[in-house]
Order: structure tokens, then sequence, then C-alpha cells
């Protein structure tokens, strides 16, 4: 969702190209240059609270491998609340395999030397494949999550959901919810909202739905 798509460019994976707002940055658009980086982003942008800037394409990575120089384009420098700061690589393992063969070096040897050039410079480093980014229900729920952001509530309509939630026990349920508010508000849309503002946290082990339950945060 709230992609923006440019140029078609050659070089990627999936040759996507396209920007997405991160609502957790004030809906800065931060581009995506392949559909694992759009869905990477949307993780980020749905679950994580303590980020405060991502910046797209950082200056590469020179580094040697085994003796051998090379240089490596990094999609994201991404900036914590706590001054953690992580040069981000978005890749395929087919990607690594490839890149790996080329330089006749072993995976861990490759993402080694990329952690120790970004340390060198004062940043950590992450490998990140599709294995970390498109799990289930995680991705699924992260879109949905970022859909129900769109449109946001109105503050009154954030207020009564927020006044129905202090009649419910710690742990309770988006049915429970839709009871306490009535049939004249969605309380599917305002729990993930509320999630995302940090009173309550919907289940993420399954796929969220009207019968998700929730803590109290």
């Amino acid at each position: 969702m709230g992609t923006r798509p440019g140029a078609i460019r050659s070089g990627q994976e999936d040759h996507y190209v396209g920007e997405t707002p991160m609502m957790c940055l004030e809906n800065k658009l931060v581009g995506a240059r392949s559909l694992l980086a759009l869905d990477f982003l949307t993780v980020i942008d749905a679950f994580t609270r303590n980020v405060t800037d991502v910046i797209d394409g950082p200056p590469p990575l020179s580094f040697d491998v085994r003796g051998e120089a090379t240089v490596q384009r990094i999609d994201y420098a991404i900036f914590h609340q706590d001054g953690q700061r992580d040069l981000v690589l978005v890749r395929t393992l087919s990607w690594l395999s490839y890149r790996v063969r080329k330089l006749s070096v072993t995976p861990r040897d490759f993402i080694d030397a990329m952690s120790s050039a970004a340390r060198r410079i004062g940043f950590g480093f992450r490998f990140v494949a599709e294995n970390d980014i498109r799990i289930q229900p995680r991705l699924s729920n992260a879109r949905m999550l970022r859909r129900h952001l769109v449109g946001y509530a109105e503050n009154v309509q954030k207020l009564l959901a927020i006044e129905a939630l202090a009649q419910l026990p710690e742990e309770s349920s988006i049915a429970a919810l839709q009871e306490q508010v009535g049939s004249r508000l969605d309380a599917f849309a305002l729990a993930l909202q509320l999630d995302w503002l940090g009173h309550i946290r919907v289940d993420r082990r399954t796929a969220f739905s009207r019968h998700s339950t929730f803590v109290k945060t």
C-alpha cells in the first residue's frame, strides 16, 4: 500500500522501483528498489517504534574480502532512538549465493567483511533476506496495519475507542471492543490504530482479524 512507482530500472532482482510513505517518520517517502525492499520497509514501518530516520541509498561500502577489493551498494541507513545506526542490505539468498560464488568466498566471509567496513564508519550492519522479511503472518499483518492507518480515525473516534478500552480487562479481543463501541464504529480498524499508538498489542501469532485477541500495554 502507499507506493508511488518510479521508472523501471535494471540491475535489481525484480526490477521494481518505487517509494512508500513511512508513517513512523511522518509519511516521509523512502525508496524501494525491489519488491523485497518494499516488504522490508512495510514490516519496519508497522512494527518498529524506535526508528528516527531511514535514508535510502547511503554511500556504498568499500571493503576487502579475502584480499579481493569490492564495493557494495547499500539499501538503507536506519537510525534509532537509542543512538544505534545500521546499514542494511536487502537481498535474496540467491543473490547472496551468486555474489559469493563470483568472489570465491563464503557467505560468512562476505557478510563479516561488510560488517567490519560498516563498523569502521560507526555503523552496525544487517544483511536481510526474504526468509527474514516474508514471514507469515507478520508480513500480511504489517500490510493490514498500514492499510488501516490510511484515513486515520478522527480524534473523537480514537477517544471513544480508548474510553471503551478502559472498560475491558487487560486481555481482551477485538470482538469485545466492538461490543463496547457499538455498531457505529469499526472496532477492527480502531484496534489496529490503537496498536499503532501503543495502547494495545494485537496478537501477532495469527493473522489479524475481527476475532484477534489483544493485551493492553
